[in-house]
């Protein structure tokens, strides 16, 4: 029995390592995309409807796009993971997602602190979360096209710009999510299709 719970965890070590050293392929031009233009909408319905701006209306509809965002991009990766990595699909989502767990744990957090210790300074969640998209995305980067390094770079800029311009007036623009992530989301799709078809070609 000991040999033989040795191998299985040789095994599952073996899997690991392949995982983690390969490009993975689970993400989807199409969800990602659909997650960008999803945040240019709640931008755009925020930015007319009445009482949006404020706190709780505000960062509901943000978790909740960030909720579906995840959905879509999630339902896509289980599909493309198991048709592009078979045997090794299920350690590559979970090395995949656990370089984005840290991030959004951390964006949550912050949200609940704000909220409970210091709700004026709500004004500043907005710029962390794009900052914490960023690190995600560079943790991500060793199995991902290589190109993905400008979309976390995106998303950095995007922080502190975010950061920048509310510095003054602590307010809570829509356009301060949706632009950002829309823009960030398509440029990842682009990179993501690209890489696609260069492995086809190959």
């Amino acid at each position: 029995m000991p040999d033989l719970d040795k191998a299985l965890a040789d095994i599952v070590e073996i899997k690991s390592r392949l995982a983690q050293s390969s490009e993975f392929l689970g993400l989807g031009p199409a969800a990602l995309a659909a997650s960008g233009v999803l945040a240019f909408a709640v931008a755009a319905l925020q930015s007319v409807l009445p009482g949006a701006a404020e706190p709780m209306a505000y960062f509901t509809g943000w978790v909740l796009t960030a909720i579906v965002a995840v959905a879509l991009i999630g339902a896509e990766m289980l599909r493309r993971a198991q048709r592009h990595h078979a045997g090794l699909a299920d350690q590559m989502i979970r090395e995949a997602v656990l370089n984005f767990v840290p991030a959004g744990v951390a964006g949550a957090a912050l949200l609940a602190f704000f909220a409970r210790f210091a709700p004026e300074q709500l004004w500043l969640v907005p710029g962390l979360w794009l900052i914490l998209v960023s690190l995600g995305i560079f943790a991500a980067a060793r199995s991902l096209p290589r190109a993905i390094a400008l979309a976390g770079a995106w998303y950095l800029l995007s922080g502190f710009t975010v950061l920048l311009l509310t510095a003054g007036d602590h307010s809570l623009s829509p356009w301060h999510m949706g632009l950002p992530f829309a823009i960030g989301q398509l440029l990842i799709a682009a990179i993501v299709h690209r890489a696609s078809e260069a492995a086809n070609v190959r």
